[in-house]
């Protein structure tokens, strides 16, 4: 038998969500931010260096919060 990924359901607070968008677009990050720490505990930021980008998954929740019908809840 082959496990199936449990989806788990992701809700951003809206802090959360200011960062995502943020990082996504370059602005300037703090050296230390606890909502980004969060981000980085989900798994949709990662640090390149002296910079931050998205992961693939945080790209998919920016995207999936910025549909209307979507309310901002995204499975992982």
């Amino acid at each position: 038998m082959t496990d199936k990924k449990k989806l788990k359901l992701l809700i951003l607070s809206q802090p959360q969500r200011a960062c995502l968008e943020g990082l996504s677009n370059r602005r300037p990050q703090l050296p230390t931010d606890p909502v980004r720490d969060e981000l980085v505990e989900l798994g949709l930021v990662a640090q390149q260096g002296a910079k931050w980008t998205l992961t693939p998954t945080g790209k998919k929740v920016l995207a999936a919060g910025s549909n209307r019908r979507n309310k901002g809840g995204f499975s992982v």
